[in-house]
C-alpha cells in the first residue's frame, strides 16, 4: 500500500477497482487488499483477490458504466468504514451503502463487508 494513504484515499482507490478494466484490476487489488482478503455482502462471501476480481467482473457486466463514489471514510484501531454511493449514467444514484473493513498490519483492506441501504434509507 502507498505509505500515508488516508482512509478516504484508500477507499476511493478501492472503489475505483469496481469499474477498472481487467488488466488494471489485479495490480490495484494488490495495492489495496491484503493477499489473505475476504469480501462479503448480501449476495455471498468470497475469499481471495482472484475471487473478488471475478465478482467485480460480473458486477461490471451487470452494471455497465456504474461507479462507486466514496462520500466519507474513517479509521481507528485497525478498522475502517466508508459511506458510498453507486452512481450510473447522468450521475444518478443507483444504490447507497456502507462498507466496513478490518485492516491488515500494513494498512491495506483485509476483511471487507458491504452493506446496502434499503430503498427507504436511500431516499432520505
Amino acid at each position: 500500500m502507498t505509505p500515508n494513504m488516508t482512509p478516504h484515499a484508500l477507499w476511493t482507490r478501492y472503489a475505483g477497482i469496481w469499474s477498472a478494466d481487467p488488466a488494471t484490476r489485479a495490480s490495484e487489488l494488490q495495492a489495496c487488499l491484503h493477499e489473505d482478503c475476504s469480501y462479503s455482502d448480501v449476495n455471498g462471501q468470497l475469499v481471495g483477490q482472484a475471487a473478488l476480481s471475478a465478482y467485480m467482473g460480473g458486477f461490471q457486466g451487470a452494471m455497465s458504466g456504474a461507479q462507486f463514489h466514496i462520500l466519507s471514510a474513517a479509521e481507528h484501531h485497525g478498522r475502517s468504514l466508508s459511506v458510498w454511493e453507486l452512481r450510473g449514467t447522468g450521475n444518478a444514484v443507483l444504490q447507497s451503502g456502507k462498507s466496513f473493513a478490518a485492516l491488515s498490519p500494513d494498512g491495506r483492506l483485509q476483511h471487507i463487508t458491504g452493506f446496502f441501504d434499503s430503498a427507504i434509507e436511500a431516499a432520505r
